[in-house]
């Protein structure tokens, strides 16, 4: 800038050589006011540029504290675990004991015949049910856990937005917005585990609902067939004979 008005001013103050060899010092006004305006025109580029600039900003100025802990956040694994580790985990005796903090009363693992007689219980069976069970417990840890992190992210969008509404240059418009689909992407991310922890809780008791009706399928058929079976035993039992019947002749006498 200071440059560009001492060409000018030099402008102004320089006789042209052809003159200055006649001795007469004549300053042609039309080429000094011609130097003037290219001076004029370059420094309004210069403002001009040197606005643009600082409109655009510089982005590894821009500090944006929230990028950190978005992070840290992506780093996060959360806390469940699949269906297949659900079950596989599963075992008979927490089948039966399980009682929800004493909502419900658990069957003991042993069972009395009519007759007296103490007979094991088939514990194994119950293991569908312990299922239900840590299928239900992983749901309430990721619900803990994502509770935790959604705050914290939805805090984060707060600055950020708050961050946006007062940004003063592109670059940091641009910044915070990127960040902004991050944060928000996350946010979506951690609903997601959430999603999946119930789908595993909801899938397991659909298992466990199909078992049910299958085993009673199971049963109804085995009835049917043990009914077959003894109206056909006893068909042959009461069949009746219909062969002729031979009364012998009286002898003469």
């Amino acid at each position: 800038m200071r440059t560009l008005r001492t060409v000018a001013l030099l402008a102004l103050l320089t006789p042209f050589p052809g003159l200055l060899a006649q001795g007469i010092p004549v300053i042609d006004s039309a080429s000094v006011a011609q130097a003037i305006q290219a001076v004029f025109l370059a420094t309004q580029q210069l403002d001009h540029a040197k606005a643009e600039l600082e409109r655009l900003g510089d982005p590894r100025l821009i500090k944006t504290p929230s990028a950190n802990q978005l992070l840290q956040s992506l780093t996060q694994l959360g806390v469940g675990r699949t269906l297949a580790e659900i079950q596989s985990a599963a075992t008979g005796t927490n089948g039966t004991r399980f009682n929800a903090e004493g909502l419900y009363r658990s069957p003991t693992e042993t069972l009395q015949t009519a007759g007296g007689a103490i007979i094991p219980r088939a514990v194994q069976e119950y293991r569908k049910f312990d299922a239900v069970a840590q299928a239900a417990q992983v749901l309430d840890q990721v619900l803990a856990d994502t509770e935790r992190r959604r705050q914290d992210l939805r805090k984060q969008i707060q600055r950020a937005t708050r961050d946006l509404q007062g940004a003063a240059t592109i670059a940091e418009i641009q910044k915070l917005d990127g960040l902004l689909n991050a944060l928000n992407a996350e946010l979506g991310s951690v609903d997601r585990e959430r999603d999946t922890a119930l789908g595993r809780l909801v899938a397991q008791q659909i298992y466990n609902q199909t078992d049910a009706d299958r085993q009673k399928l199971a049963r109804r058929e085995e009835t049917e067939a043990g009914v077959r079976q003894a109206t056909e035993s006893l068909g042959h039992s009461l069949k009746v004979d219909t062969s002729t019947v031979r009364i012998p002749s009286r002898p003469a006498r």
